[in-house]
């Protein structure tokens, strides 16, 4: 029975990690969008008829879940009421690839994006 509240508690921990950094990011994507496009969120009128620009919106998003996954098992997995000594960080080699994909799956979105527009 320890190990179910355990594993609800970390749930909502990951649920409530994701959510805070996504709304962050979300945010400050929206941000940069508007600037560049002139529309905001939920006005998605600068996808319209520009297909690969949807490919690279959601390469995007698949950055920022690659550089929440390093986040998570560098920082976010040690926080918490039970001390589990299993628990492992990315080595360093994971760490640097990961967050340079992400960061340029998330870049090369705003380059297309400015290139089309």
């Amino acid at each position: 029975m320890k190990n179910i509240s355990y594993y609800y508690l970390t749930f909502i921990k990951v649920l409530l990690s994701l959510v805070l950094l996504f709304a962050i990011f979300g945010t400050i994507n929206d941000a940069l969008i508007e600037a560049i496009t002139g529309y905001s969120f939920p006005n998605t009128n600068f996808l319209e008829g520009k297909k690969s620009i949807i490919g690279f919106y959601v390469l995007q998003h698949i950055g920022f879940a690659l550089i929440y996954l390093v986040i998570y098992k560098n920082y976010i997995q040690f926080i918490g009421f039970i001390k589990n000594k299993k628990r492992k960080s990315l080595s360093p080699f994971w760490t640097k690839y990961l967050l340079i994909f992400g960061g340029a799956f998330i870049l090369l979105f705003y380059i297309v994006l400015l290139i089309v527009n």
